[in-house]
């Protein structure tokens, strides 16, 4: 078995016989006749009256079971790290709990001396590994034969298997064939080069090798999640998928239909959170969030990541904040010997010194060529426009074509366009951008791919006109022969500009570069930072200002766009301060929480923390599109179905300001018997629809998908 070979020869102890130890020696201390007395108390009032009871015997008595088996573990010799398991099981060995520890003084200082020693990153990544293997399998094991006692299901734990479909290679195909044995291998090909069968034989190539157990697919959003998880489960049906709303994605439709049980699905649900499935499609967040050790359950996430072969698909080179967060990531999984794939249609030269800084001898990217030559687009024109009249040809000419795609940086600037065509009577218009619910979004990709999808041009129905922002980008299959872009980083505007002709290899497509304007000053949101107190204007991040420098009227193959990405992103320059401190803060978590948690807690879907995030946006909140039909929900996982159906995230401080203008009304719902009540923001009536999705009236200066 992979996992045990690769522990035997990285720590030289055997994980079976430890894992037997832990869950030997993890209950022994319920012998205890304090916990023993409590429990019997408790099980009294519980018989007596079942709907009424509370443990409060065993919760009044201040014995916590697992530190007698700790105890128990200590006089039998054990080494620390099954200790530190037994002490952990129940999620209770951090600063919080030292109380708990008063009769065991010894083993608590046994555990902070070991915990806040000041070794390295890689010293600290090399023992949180050897302690949280049998941290997370003991849980892991505990929890599934408690719900097996139960009679409850308990989703089978399956092996990764795939075989390639095609009789023949492509090139891209080939060269992961050719190249699968690098410990970071870096992957350039054109959008449409077969990339996502390109990483399943990679991932096959590790498996086999005994590299790896299992694939992760950390994707940059969750939309393009929940694309890719579609396109790898036509290859592989035991796909997890996991990121704040992949539970409505993948299971919510199924469950209400009564195709799917409501139990197993919610099982399988977590078994993708913990990495547990063959093969698991979930966000870099997701990733990032497990390396702070901020919750009980990143213990285990973190060693099936040390197990598996990772592949990072697009990750955005313009924001400096992912980019030094990666970085974080891959000096993890390189002291974990995790064999990671990053591949992009646009990948820079200049990532290969920031590779090379942290350890990793990669010499080059690997690229295919096949295709580089081929006309994609020709940049027609580039223009500046303050509003959406500016564009009164461009748009004339799209309608009477009765079809193109629009990208807009902004949500107001997606709206601008959707009132200018429908004022002109062209009603044939798709906006999609991230403020609609999640059954409306898959309502509006739907929409979209039936008007400008690869069937839609094959039999000749293509029509509409789709206005998008940042979400479409890589996530939406659609095309056509005329786009219109506001200004972005190159590597964005590539992606984009993949859309153009993407069915027809014979045809040549025409792409509009629109520089943004407002109040007189080029508008480059959310691609730098807003202006700030006493300034002007927001700030260009420098991908944006070089893009904009060097973008030209011109015709444009992958060749000549990768001439221009390099560029582009000529050097390797220092992350800001900010960036640079953030990412440090992520090492430090992790160095701080290794062993011993500190008192802060995280919940499962958050992306930050109290001094560190996975991107540098303002918080966000969620606001309900309408009232709950019952001002009372019966439990959490009900209230939180229901959250993830009606409601969309948005920055916090436009909450603040649509509450000043009476857009958001804030209601208290009980949840649960005890009566706890949670506060909700919901959205006026007139301010969505699944049209437009949300509507503000707010002056907008934030990072907006």
């Amino acid at each position: 078995m992979f996992v045990e070979e690769k522990y035997k020869k990285n720590i030289r102890k055997s994980l079976r016989e430890r894992v037997k130890a832990v869950c030997k020696l993890h209950d022994f201390g319920k012998k205890e006749e304090t916990w023993q007395t409590a429990c019997r108390k408790d099980f009294e009032l519980y018989r007596r009256s079942p709907k009424a009871f509370v443990a409060d015997n065993i919760r009044k008595a201040g014995v916590r079971h697992e530190l007698f088996s700790a105890r128990e573990a200590k006089k039998c010799k054990m080494p620390l790290p099954l200790i530190a398991a037994i002490s952990a099981h129940h999620g209770k060995l951090n600063i919080g709990s030292e109380p708990r520890w008063r009769f065991f003084p010894d083993i608590w200082k046994e555990l902070k001396t070991m915990s806040w020693g000041n070794g390295t990153f890689s010293e600290t990544l090399r023992l949180q590994y050897e302690y949280s293997a049998l941290r997370g399998l003991l849980q892991l094991a505990d929890h599934r034969a408690s719900a097996r006692e139960e009679g409850e299901y308990v989703p089978p734990l399956k092996t990764f298997s795939y075989k390639f479909p095609h009789a023949t290679m492509r090139p891209v195909q080939r060269l992961i064939a050719e190249n699968w044995d690098k410990d970071l291998l870096l992957l350039r090909a054109p959008t449409g080069a077969g990339k996502t069968d390109a990483s399943l034989l990679w991932a096959q190539l590790q498996i086999e090798h005994h590299r790896a157990d299992r694939l992760v697919i950390a994707m940059p959003t969750r939309f393009t999640s929940n694309a890719l998880s579609i396109s790898v489960a036509e290859s592989l049906s035991d796909t997890g998928l996991y990121h704040s709303s992949a539970w409505f994605t993948k299971y919510h439709q199924s469950v209400k239909d009564g195709i799917a049980d409501e139990i197993h699905a919610k099982k399988e649900h977590e078994l993708a959170r913990l990495l547990e499935t063959p093969v698991t499609v979930c966000t870099i967040d997701h990733l990032l969030m497990a390396l702070t050790l901020t919750r009980e359950d990143h213990h285990l996430i973190t060693f099936n990541l040390a197990n598996s072969c990772l592949v990072i698909d697009e990750a955005d080179f313009y924001d400096e904040f992912t980019q030094a967060n990666i970085l974080v990531l891959l000096k993890a999984l390189k002291e974990w010997q995790v064999p990671v794939m990053l591949m992009s249609a646009s990948l820079p030269e200049v990532v290969l010194r920031d590779y090379q800084s942290i350890g990793y001898d990669v010499q080059e990217i690997l690229t295919d060529h096949s295709d580089e030559e081929r006309i994609r687009f020709e940049v027609k024109d580039i223009r500046h426009s303050s509003c959406v009249d500016d564009l009164e040809d461009l748009l004339n000419k799209m309608m009477g074509a009765g079809k193109g795609i629009i990208y807009a940086n902004t949500i107001d600037r997606a709206f601008e366009y959707a009132a200018w065509l429908q004022d002109q009577g062209f009603d044939d218009v798709i906006v999609y951008h991230s403020r609609f619910t999640e059954p409306d979004k898959q309502g509006k990709e739907a929409e979209l791919i039936k008007a400008l999808g690869k069937d839609a041009w094959k039999n000749g129905e293509a029509h509409g006109i789709a206005i998008l922002t940042q979400i479409g980008e890589m996530s939406i299959n659609i095309s056509a022969d005329m786009m219109i872009s506001d200004l972005c980083p190159i590597d964005r505007l590539t992606q984009r500009a993949g859309r153009i002709c993407r069915f027809d290899e014979e045809r040549t497509g025409e792409l509009y570069v629109i520089r943004p304007y407002r109040d007189g000053l080029l508008y480059p949101a959310p691609y730098g930072t807003p202006p700030q107190k006493g300034e002007k204007g927001w700030k260009a991040c420098i991908a944006f200002d070089m893009t904009d420098r060097l973008v030209e009227k011109k015709s444009y193959c992958s060749k000549s766009l990768l001439d221009l990405l390099n560029k582009v992103y000529h050097e390797s320059s220092a992350f800001s301060a900010k960036a640079d401190q953030n990412a440090k803060n992520l090492e430090a978590y992790f160095m701080y929480n290794w062993l011993i948690g500190s008192k802060e807690r995280t919940k499962e879907d958050d992306t930050s923390n109290q001094f560190w995030r996975s991107r540098d946006i303002p918080p966000q909140e969620s606001v309900f599109v309408c009232k709950p039909p019952s001002l009372y929900f019966k439990n959490w996982h009900d209230f939180q179905e229901y959250k993830l159906s009606t409601s969309i995230e948005i920055p916090l401080y436009l909450i603040q300001k649509g509450l000043r203008q009476h857009i958001f009304d804030v209601i208290k719902v009980p949840i649960g018997t005890e009566g706890q009540k949670e506060g909700i923001y919901v959205i006026r009536e007139g301010f969505y629809n699944k049209t437009l999705g949300l509507t503000l009236n707010v002056n907008n200066d934030s990072i907006f998908l």
